[in-house]
């Protein structure tokens, strides 16, 4: 009965799936108000005293009107008391990934609840919460769902397009034409990275061994495509291939906690939470890139280079738990720029390469870097 309680929360509510208004939410810090210490903080220790026959302390941080995919609050309490029935001091963990203020009374927010049995460590619930409302009342925030009364729709894949190009390519401008019309196309799942070979912007990047893509133009897409050139044949395989991969269920949910700039180091921890019974984990790598979305650097045409990776660095996760957080830090070599993004990926790496490298869909991430005045 427990299991199919939880496949009910994890089915009702959002799991960091695509919402029903079908648009993402580009979430920037919040200073206007610390929403970690005026409400996350407090549900979780109000989540550290409950129990399966008092949970009232938790369900006072949620709105009277409270409506997650048709789960209202009285829902909600009993998905939470048939969760941790019968189990001796449940685990709690309460985790903000992100917040955004809309006014002095609304505000939304990406967050996670974890639920553990620590008697034999089985995880009973995880569910990450994205564009969830937050509303003020009686000088006190509370969690209001996402107001939708209609079932998440299955969400699909982000497509990931790591893009070669080089300083001077004449080839190479009608590529990237090819490639802003595929991200204007698909808005919410298209991402595109551009590696330089050579100039101002180039890095030095193992993608260029692996995929043995020492000229240009040359795009991996979704590590199993590989194209190289700009003739029209080569131009024409570039929409039929994405729009198949759009289609694909999504496989891998990904979250961004507590992300901090330090100087040119980025850091913070990466959530991956699998939507299918199993990832395959054997050379299973986490990939993570600081890309500039509007770069100084032109192309052949005069045209500004955009998502522009200026680092990036692989993390072996083929034995990490995938049930923690992952920590990274990534550190580039210039000052950020302003329209600094977060790429993050899970890729299958076999050796060599042979159009097998699978990328597990994807997350960009927009991060705010504050200048010092």
């Amino acid at each position: 009965m427990k299991q199919a309680i939880y496949v009910l929360a994890l089915a009702a509510l959002l799991l960091g799936l695509a919402s029903c208004d079908r648009y993402e939410h580009a979430f920037q810090p919040v200073t206007q108000v610390n929403f970690a210490t005026e409400l996350f903080t407090p549900l979780q220790t109000a989540f550290d005293g409950a129990t399966a026959s008092n949970l009232a302390p938790v369900m006072a941080f949620y709105a009277d009107d409270y409506l997650q995919f048709g789960v209202n609050k009285a829902t909600w309490e009993n998905i939470l008391h048939s969760a941790i029935n019968g189990i001796s001091q449940p685990q709690f963990e309460v985790t903000l990934a992100a917040a955004q203020l809309q006014n002095d009374t609304h505000a939304v927010a990406n967050w996670r609840l974890k639920i553990t049995d620590p008697a034999t460590k089985a995880v009973v619930m995880d569910s990450s919460f994205v564009g969830e409302n937050l509303i003020k009342t009686n000088d006190k925030w509370l969690l209001r769902g996402n107001q939708m009364s209609c079932n998440p729709p299955v969400a699909k894949q982000k497509v990931i397009v790591e893009y070669v190009t080089n300083i001077g390519c004449s080839y190479c401008p009608v590529v990237e034409a090819k490639l802003h019309e595929l991200a204007a196309l698909y808005p919410n799942q298209f991402i595109y990275l551009t590696h330089q070979l050579t100039g101002p912007v180039s890095i030095a990047d193992a993608l260029y061994q692996y995929y043995n893509a020492f000229s240009a133009p040359i795009s991996i897409i979704q590590g199993l495509y590989k194209l190289t050139g700009e003739t029209q044949d080569v131009l024409d395989q570039y929409s039929p291939l994405v729009e198949s991969l759009v289609q694909v269920d999504n496989p891998v949910i990904y979250q961004v906690f507590n992300p901090q700039i330090t100087g040119t180091t980025v850091s913070g921890s990466i959530g991956i939470t699998l939507q299918t019974a199993a990832l395959p984990k054997t050379d299973l790598i986490l990939n993570v890139a600081l890309i500039e979305q509007v770069s100084s650097a032109t192309s052949f045409s005069g045209e500004n280079l955009t998502n522009v990776v200026l680092a990036r660095k692989r993390f072996d996760i083929t034995n990490a738990n995938l049930a923690e957080p992952i920590e990274f830090s990534i550190t580039d070599d210039h000052t950020l720029p302003d329209d600094l993004s977060l790429v993050v990926f899970a890729q299958t790496t076999p050796s060599p390469f042979a159009n097998n490298a699978t990328i597990h869909s994807g997350l960009l991430y927009p991060l705010n870097v504050k200048r010092s005045k």
